[in-house]
C-alpha cells in the first residue's frame, strides 16, 4: 500500500475505469459531471454541440437518468443517433448497457444497470459452485438487470 504496509491475499480484484476528459468541454462551457452531459439525442448544453462515446454522460430514456457507459458499444452506436439529431429527426439512444467477457474457463454475459448506491435485491438460478448460473437484479420486483454466467469447460462438455 502507499504506506507500504501488506497485506496477504489469496486473490486480488482490481477495478479499472476509465475518466472522461472533459477540459476542452468544460472550457467552452458545457455542463460535465462524469464526463459530457447530454440529452437523449446526445445534445449538450450548446444545441450545436454533440458528445458521443466514453465522454457522454447521455440521459437514458428508459433508465430515466444519465448515463456513461466505458465500453465500445458506445461509440459505435451513438455517433449514428448524433448524426439522426443533427439533420433534425427524431432521435435517443436508448441501448441498455450490454457487456460481454470471457475470464480464462469462465464466460459472462451481462445487460441493464445497477446504479451505484441503489438498494436492490439479486436473484440467482442455477448453480454458483458449478459456475453455471443466471443473477438478476431487481428493483421494487422489477427485473433491471441481468448476467448469465458459464464455465467454457462445462459448455464444450453439452
Amino acid at each position: 500500500m502507499a504506506d507500504g504496509t501488506r497485506i496477504d491475499a489469496d486473490a486480488v480484484v482490481a477495478g479499472i475505469g476509465a475518466v472522461p476528459e472533459t477540459d476542452l468541454a468544460a472550457a467552452a462551457g458545457l455542463p460535465v459531471d462524469n464526463g459530457v452531459i447530454t440529452t437523449a439525442d446526445l445534445r449538450t448544453g450548446d444545441p450545436d454541440i454533440f458528445a458521443a462515446g466514453d465522454v457522454a454522460n447521455a440521459y437514458h430514456p428508459l433508465l430515466g437518468g444519465h448515463i456513461r457507459v466505458e465500453h465500445w458499444a458506445n461509440a459505435l452506436n451513438q455517433p449514428a443517433v448524433a448524426a439522426r439529431a443533427m439533420l433534425g429527426r427524431q432521435a435517443a439512444y436508448d441501448e441498455l448497457p450490454y457487456f460481454y467477457t470471457d475470464q480464462y474457463d469462465l464466460g459472462m454475459e451481462y445487460v441493464g444497470h445497477v446504479p451505484p448506491g441503489l438498494a436492490h435485491d439479486v436473484v440467482i438460478r442455477g448453480d454458483l459452485t458449478e459456475r453455471e448460473f443466471l443473477a438478476f437484479w431487481l428493483r421494487n420486483d422489477t427485473v433491471i438487470a441481468a448476467m448469465n454466467v458459464l464455465a467454457v469447460l462445462a459448455y464444450l462438455k453439452a
